[in-house]
């Protein structure tokens, strides 16, 4: 399969090799700067410097060869804006961007990317987001707004999984964070499972950065839950959690995502976090090309591997492709060529689609890997296709 009009292998090779580094530019190459507004400082900082490594090394391998658009050849250019994971801060790095003449924006988390999303719109500057945020990011009002890694939506694919690989799973239960990625992801996830037969039992909200989770897990398990979803919560917060419903005798099934499986393993506990379903989440590499990025990443900057690099790889690549589909640097141009382009990425087959639910093709769709935590250890389980007509 090709990746645009190049093959797989070809990106293998580049990967292949350390030390990469840009070849001197043409005289008469132009520079497309991309602004990154991620967390590279406070609570979620390991995120975005994950994100900070895939999107550099991604556009060293893109500058190789370069953006040819008629007699111009373009190469990209990472800028930095750290959010801290504040939104105020998100919105002053947008702003700094936007003036700057910066016309492609990356951004990390839901309450990072929301609150930005008007404005690159109306400058007219293509935003691709790893976030949850449903319509607040996606539909025809917001053309230029990309989610670039499937959240909410993974519900489309998991719950009719869970209902033939877990038939014994009937009452479901909803953790997740009181905000605007919290709602989103639990009016999705709810949906999704009632329509896949399950029983929707409880819907509880938690204050994210909250330090005692036994009065929420207390309420969730008087509904006697046999399934816990902790749909949009992240990083320290769902392993408290997990930790607080094993202790209080919960021998359930749980699943987390938007996880790092080192550290919830150290919180949890590996007690607590035995058996947990870790969604979306691609525990060990499966093919060659995820491989090639594990052992640069791991020759580079040694252990842990952070599979937040996996979904920070293939949109830069993506918007590479488009603008040399498009033959265009203008945003508007190459957004429609986005909403069109197939990709051979990390994850097999990928592009921007769920026209038929945000009625524009603008929500990243793949298949969904999932790993388990088992023996103490976290481990690849399955990889569930994307569901046929989204």
């Amino acid at each position: 399969m090709l990746i645009g009009r190049r093959s797989i292998a070809g990106l293998a090779v580049g990967l292949a090799y350390t030390g990469l580094s840009s070849r001197a530019a043409f005289a008469a190459d132009k520079e497309i700067v991309v602004g990154a507004n991620v967390p590279m400082s406070g609570p979620a900082a390991s995120g975005g410097i994950a994100a900070e490594r895939a999107l550099t090394h991604a556009t060293e391998i893109i500058n190789k060869e370069g953006i040819q658009i008629g007699p111009d050849r373009y190469t990209l250019k990472i800028a930095i804006y750290d959010n801290k994971y504040i939104p105020a801060e998100s919105v002053t790095n947008a702003e700094k961007m936007l003036s700057e003449g910066i016309r492609y924006i990356y951004s990390i988390g839901s309450g990072n990317s929301v609150p930005i999303v008007d404005k690159t719109n109306a400058a007219k500057a293509l935003q691709f987001s790893f976030a949850s945020g449903k319509d607040h990011l996606t539909g025809p009002n917001l053309p230029l707004s990309f989610r670039s890694v499937p959240t909410n939506e993974t519900a489309y694919a998991i719950y009719p999984w869970l209902k033939t690989a877990y038939p014994n799973v009937k009452r479901v239960a909803h953790v997740n964070p009181s905000d605007e990625a919290g709602f989103t992801e639990s009016e999705d996830r709810r949906a999704q499972a009632e329509k896949a037969g399950f029983t929707n039992v409880a819907n509880e909200y938690f204050k994210r950065g909250a330090t005692d989770f036994y009065p929420t897990a207390t309420r969730v398990l008087t509904s006697n839950p046999d399934f816990i979803d902790f749909g949009g919560s992240i990083g320290r917060d769902q392993a408290l959690g997990v930790k607080a419903l094993r202790e209080l005798g919960y021998k359930g099934m749980i699943m987390v995502g938007y996880v790092d499986p080192k550290t919830f393993l150290e919180i949890a506990g590996p007690e607590g976090a035995e058996g947990a379903l870790l969604s979306n989440t691609l525990i060990e590499p499966q093919t060659q090309v995820q491989k090639d990025l594990v052992d640069w990443y791991i020759k580079k900057y040694g252990p842990p591997f952070s599979a937040v690099l996996y979904d920070s790889w293939d949109p830069i690549f993506m918007l590479a492709e488009a603008m040399r589909k498009a033959q265009s640097i203008d945003p508007v141009v190459v957004a429609e060529s986005l909403r069109s382009l197939e990709w051979a990425g990390l994850f097999g087959t990928m592009k921007y689609g769920m026209k038929s639910v945000y009625k524009i093709d603008c929500s990243m769709t793949r298949d969904i890997p999932m790993g388990v935590v088992k023996g103490g250890k976290s481990t690849y389980l399955t990889t569930i296709p994307w569901p046929k007509g989204l």
